[in-house]
């Protein structure tokens, strides 16, 4: 049985993924429109990255026993 905080963690752990499915998304339908994708340089590229991984928590919850 799961405590409500461990709930929560989970929840918020599911937003954070659907949040950069998201963000995945609608990058990907801007960056269709040619002419946006040619306007972006390579530093630009680089610089996605970031907006998709830096508010993340890169490491899966661990269950608790």
């Amino acid at each position: 049985m799961t405590t409500p905080a461990e709930t929560s963690m989970l929840a918020l752990h599911l937003l954070q993924s659907a949040l950069v499915h998201v963000n995945t998304l609608l990058l990907q339908q801007v960056l269709a429109e040619p002419a946006w994708a040619k306007n972006l340089t390579d530093e630009d590229r680089r610089g996605l990255t970031a907006l998709f991984w830096s508010n993340i928590t890169r490491t899966a919850p661990s269950a608790s026993t």
